[in-house]
């Protein structure tokens, strides 16, 4: 590898990189410096993610339940429309504002984990600029350091190399030296229970590190399962594009987990897993919550309907008794 073609490699970061990325490199750092297992820090990263997410999530899931008590009265209008696209639409529209709903807040969520996942790769893939914090000029320095030829064929995956060649011993003078002002470098072990979660798993070559894919695709396989079945009854429209999800989402899990490093790949597994967990909590949590207030509704709803059949039948007793009163003057 040439000097030119390192410099094309390793760039300074742009708006994405230094409002996203090292942010999330930060995080990293810190879960490590605590740990000291790159693969558990990469967990706990998953988990803060998703308890920092979780005020959204709790939004559009008290959303998503009452989209699914409304079925009954939506499945009405389609059938009462049906010929009438327009009408449908404007009496769904009111339909939704009467219960305070936005068909479309629960699909945020949906939509987080994707940025935060770029975020997380750049991160994986270039830890010496965004996990341990050096310039671009010293990561270059580290690269003729070690000597550019052993590089070869390194392509994106340069500073992974150069962290791993590093490590191999203690960090010497020559290395110190490459360092700029300011600038401090600890050693990042990618291992976690024998897989080097720098590593991306080839489907060409199998190997241990295919666990990782595996498990991705079934975690996701298992996350959309107990959405779905969290969800309850739902329409035929919703419950067709949920069959969908279950199938399209562990094939694309299994799919990036085989073109990402390991570390995206246990990242994605254990936000799966989290992901069930909270689903079957806040599921069972809110929608207790949501019978309760439908129950006091309907309670409420029925104290004023008895209320007004007492004072209807008083009104009648009284009309009675003024009556007889007129017959007893006369």
């Amino acid at each position: 590898m040439t000097l030119d073609q390192l410099s094309n490699l390793v760039k300074d970061p742009k708006l994405f990189g230094i409002l996203i990325v090292r942010p999330f490199g930060l995080l990293l750092q810190w879960l490590y410096s605590i740990v000291q297992n790159y693969g558990i820090a990469v967990i706990l990263f998953a988990l803060l993610v998703k308890l920092v997410c979780i005020p959204l999530t709790i939004k559009s899931k008290k959303s998503m339940l009452a989209m699914s008590a409304m079925n009954a009265e939506l499945q009405q209008l389609q059938k009462k429309y049906a010929n009438n696209r327009v009408k449908l639409n404007e009496e769904m529209q009111k339909l939704y504002e009467k219960h305070g709903v936005s068909p479309m807040s629960g699909c945020l969520p949906n939509l987080i984990p994707l940025p935060i996942m770029m975020g997380l790769y750049y991160a994986v893939q270039q830890p010496l600029q965004y996990i341990v914090g050096l310039s671009r000029e010293t990561v270059i320095a580290l690269a003729q350091m070690i000597g550019l030829d052993q590089l070869a064929g390194a392509n994106y995956t340069v500073q992974i190399l150069i962290a791993e060649k590093l490590n191999a011993g203690n960090f010497s003078s020559d290395v110190m030296n490459c360092l700029q002002s300011g600038e401090t470098i600890f050693p990042l072990d990618f291992h976690f229970f024998g897989l080097n979660l720098a590593d991306t798993p080839s489907i060409s070559h199998p190997s241990i590190i295919w666990i990782i894919p595996i498990l991705s695709g079934l975690t996701a396989f298992l996350s959309s399962y107990i959405m779905q079945k969290m969800q309850g009854t739902q329409n035929s429209a919703a419950a067709g594009q949920m069959k969908m999800l279950n199938f399209m989402m562990p094939l694309m899990s299994l799919y990036f987990a085989f073109i990402l490093p390991g570390a995206i790949g246990i990242y994605w597994i254990f936000n799966n897993v989290f992901t069930c967990v909270q689903e079957i909590i806040l599921t069972k949590t809110l929608r207790g919550k949501q019978e309760a207030k439908q129950a006091a509704e309907a309670a409420r709803i029925e104290a004023e309907k008895q209320a007004k059949r007492e004072a209807h039948k008083a009104a009648q007793k009284q009309q009675s008794q003024n009556a007889k009163n007129k017959k007893g003057d006369k």
